[in-house]
């Protein structure tokens, strides 16, 4: 049941905008009473939240496949493709990530949940990877906040892109190249 009414949700985003929303546009969608979508749902941000939540286990999921193809590149090259991944997947996600940002609700990349385990967790990762950098001298030595700092900055370039449009324009992939570049050079030794 909660499967069909996020993907009720998803649909009725799509067609009508997060502002059109509504628990009876859900009901009426996947034919059960507004009750019914209560019981498992107190309100829509709660709806949202999960679809955030999708959202970030498969962007994740992606990033880590890449860095697992990506392991025998040196780590500001794996580091470098994963940012990549993480823009490509928000871009390919415009619509939802259109509403994560409006409802407020996005956990950004990695959360700090108790539940969630040390290697599903992207600030975790990212600092791993920032580490054996520093210690392959390949990374200058960084402040404790850098992950969030580079996530933020991610974030900043996915929404400012879907938002002006810029993800679809014919100049988008050289756009990423360049931005992640200067996000690797902004960390490594010179």
């Amino acid at each position: 049941m909660k499967n069909a009414i996020l993907e009720a949700a998803i649909k009725i985003i799509n067609d009508e905008g997060y502002d059109n929303l509504t628990m009876r546009k859900i009901a009426n969608a996947i034919e059960y009473t507004p009750t019914a979508i209560y019981s498992y749902y107190k309100d829509k941000a709660e709806i949202v939240f999960d679809i955030s939540l999708q959202v970030q286990k498969k962007t994740f999921s992606d990033v880590k496949a890449d860095l697992e193809k990506n392991k025998d590149l040196k780590v500001d090259e794996q580091l470098k493709s994963a940012f990549k991944v993480f823009i490509q997947c928000s871009a390919e996600n415009s619509e939802m990530e259109r509403i994560l940002m409006k409802s407020g609700t996005r956990a950004i990349f990695g959360s700090n949940e108790e539940s969630v385990s040390p290697e599903d967790n992207g600030i975790l990762v990212l600092n791993h990877y920032l580490i054996l950098g520093q210690q392959e001298q390949i990374f200058r030595k960084l402040d404790d906040n850098i992950s969030w700092m580079l996530i933020t900055a991610l974030i900043g370039f996915s929404i400012n892109s879907i938002e002006n449009n810029i993800h679809i324009s014919k100049d988008w992939d050289n756009l990423v190249e360049i931005y992640t570049e200067m996000l690797i050079n902004g960390i490594k030794n010179n």
